[in-house]
Parts: structure tokens; sequence; C-alpha cells
């Protein structure tokens, strides 16, 4: 046989008789401890626990490329059972406990919901309500049929389903940063179908039926008047104080919603509604142009449409009322833009309604400058 070392013959034997090497090849051990978990190696008497602090790619003098590893150790153990039992306090974990739901919510609402702006404030308050079959539970032993379960169960629509999925995402994101869990199982929550009715705006008869109210003495047409006559949001409305309104020009400042151009925006109503403005600001006392709390406005408005004999639309159809009269005017779409103080031309499209009739009338109006040619021979024949 040939030595596995020396490379010489020698007779068959457990060792070479020229160099003494072992000829049977010794079997490693397997490895027992996953990359990360961190090791145990004996160095002189005693044994020493060592984890992975961080790792890095360094490039040497030639351009090479290669991964440098920086270790964090603690050494002295009497045996290698000791060493391994240090290594989760080595690596910061001993005194770490896994937070539930609603303990990293709490940090979250702390640090980062204030830099949201206030309507996404109050969506992921009302989302953190739907959490409350879950938001007990540590992390850690949620599934994703726990959440798909309390997001199915608790969501009324689609989108206080994905407010839902959303926040958890958050919440995920903060526990992983942290390795609490290693997936983010908000990704698997699947969201149901969006079924968006496309929004109504009121008729010209209905208008005038609105107007014909705030002529018999009905004040609260007056809020639905100007919202059309201005394009006003019911949440601007809320906002509205009498000193942000200058009668003289027309303008409203300073109670813009949603959007930062919206915001930093300019209301102007039609001066047609300038009586129904000044009317509303002497019918209420106070700072603000409507008082009553939001539900109460909601439940008056109600009520009111459906005594005028108005259809029970919804307040911002008002909004929508607006878009589609300016489009029936024939204003231009930057012009329409502007008293819908959208960011972009695509979004005010969305708020122009024309029916089948604007259609046939609006393609009527197209001249025939070139007549079909069996038109041209049969009345040149």
């Amino acid at each position: 046989m040939i030595c596995r070392k020396c490379l010489q013959t020698v007779p068959d034997g457990p060792f070479c008789c020229q160099c003494g090497t072992k000829q049977e090849v010794p079997q490693r051990s397997p490895r027992r401890r996953g990359n990360g978990t961190g090791t145990a190696f004996r160095r002189g008497k005693t044994w020493t626990a060592q984890v992975t602090k961080y790792t890095y790619v360094d490039e040497d003098e030639t351009g090479l490329q290669h991964r440098v590893r920086r270790y964090q150790t603690k050494g002295g153990f009497p045996t290698k059972k000791a060493a391994l039992d240090y290594i989760d306090t080595l690596k910061g974990g001993h005194s770490r406990k896994v937070p539930t739901l609603l303990e990293l919510y709490q940090l979250w609402e702390k640090n980062d919901l204030p830099k949201l702006s206030p309507d996404r404030q109050t969506a992921y308050k009302k989302a953190r309500q739907r959490l409350e079959p879950v938001i007990g539970r540590k992390i850690d032993t949620l599934t994703t049929s726990d959440l798909q379960d309390c997001v199915s169960s608790r969501a009324k629509s689609h989108y206080t389903a994905r407010d839902m999925k959303t926040l958890l995402s958050h919440l995920y994101r903060r526990a992983l940063a942290d390795q609490f869990v290693t997936v983010n199982l908000s990704q698997f929550i699947v969201l149901p179908e969006l079924e968006e009715k496309e929004a109504e705006p009121f008729t010209a008869q209905e208008v005038d039926a609105m107007w014909s109210a705030f002529a018999d003495g009905n004040i609260f047409v007056g809020y639905l008047l100007l919202m059309i006559y201005s394009g006003m949001m019911p949440g601007e409305l809320f906002a509205c104080r009498k000193d942000m309104i200058n009668l003289d020009r027309c303008e409203i400042y300073g109670c813009g919603k949603k959007t930062k151009f919206r915001k930093s925006s300019t209301i102007v109503f039609a001066e047609c509604v300038r009586p129904v403005v000044e009317e509303l600001m002497q019918s209420v006392s106070g700072d603000l142009l409507q008082p009553k709390h939001e539900t109460q406005w909601y439940d008056r408005y109600h009520e009111t449409v459906k005594a005028i004999g108005v259809r029970d639309l919804p307040p911002y159809s008002c909004r929508h009322t607006t878009g589609t009269e300016a489009a029936r005017q024939n204003l231009n779409a930057p012009v329409i833009q502007k008293i819908l103080r959208h960011a972009k031309i695509t979004t005010s499209q969305r708020y122009i309604h024309i029916g089948s009739d604007e259609a046939h009338t609006g393609i009527n109006t197209f001249s025939a400058k070139q007549k079909a040619p069996e038109a041209q021979a049969a009345s040149q024949g």
C-alpha cells in the first residue's frame, strides 16, 4: 500500500513504517451548531465562547475582495457546556423578552405615528382597535392564519383591511430590526377585492331644489351650496373658521385638507354664493363656520336632502358636482384643476361625470367638412 503522507510503499498495517502516519482517515464530527448561533472552543485548560459580531467585505491592495469577520469572545469556562450556555448572554439575548403586538405598537405610536398626517394617524388608530383579537399576542407566536382571520373578520372594506395590513407591516419591520422574528408575515395577508362605486354628482334640477330650499329659510342647505360652488370637502368645511373667509375676494384660506398641495391652496367660491356664505356666518355663533360635531352634521345632512326631495348622495358628491358642472360650462382643464385644487389634471378628470346625452350633444357639434365618397357621388349624380 502507499502511505497517504510520505507516498512510500509500505506493508499493510494501521501505521506507516517510514513516517509513522496513521493510515486510516479520521472522520470529522458533524457540525452541530448552525451558522450565526455561536461556538465554543478549547483554549489551554479552559473553554471560550465565541459569536460573530459583524461581517463586512474588504478589499486588499491587489483589488481582491474578501470577507472579514469580527468576533466577540468570552473565555475562562471550565467546560464546553458552560461556554455554550453563555452564548446567548454574549449575543445580548439573555435578557431579551419577545414583545407583544401591543408593546410594539406603543413604541411605534410614540416614535413614528406623530410624523404622519392627522388623517393617517386617525386611520391607524382605528386599525389598532380592529387588531384587538391578536394585539396581546407575542409576535413570534402569530401565524399567517391568525393575521388573515383577524383582518377578514374585523375589516369592513378594502381600505380598512389595507390599513390593518399596513400597520402590521410597520410593527413587523420593527420586530425584524430587533431580530425577534425572521419573516414579515403581514405580506401574506390577502385583501378583499376593491369594489369602488363611481361617485355621482347632483343634477341641475337637484341644485335648483337646494336654492329653493335655502330661499325658503333652510339655512343648512347653504353648506351644500357652498361646497358645490367652491369644491370644498366636508373635512375642509369642518375646519373652516370665519376669519379664514374673505367675502370681498370670494376666497377662503388655510383650511385645505389631505394633500400638501391642497393645504397651501386658496379655496375660491362663486360670487353667486357669497350671500349664502354671509348668511351662514351670521347664523352661527363662535369662530367656526360649522360649529356642530361631525356626526351631528352628517345626520342633519341626510335628513335635509331627503326633506327637500334630493337623492341621498354622500356629501362628497358636492365636490363631484363642482367638477362636472365646470366641464359642462366648457372650462378648460387647467381651470378645473385650479378650482378643485389638484396637483395633477388626471386627478381632476375623476371628478367629471359626463353622461351619454352630453356625449351626443358634443359629437353633433362636429362640422362635416368632408362627405363620405358615396355621398359625394350621389350628390354629383
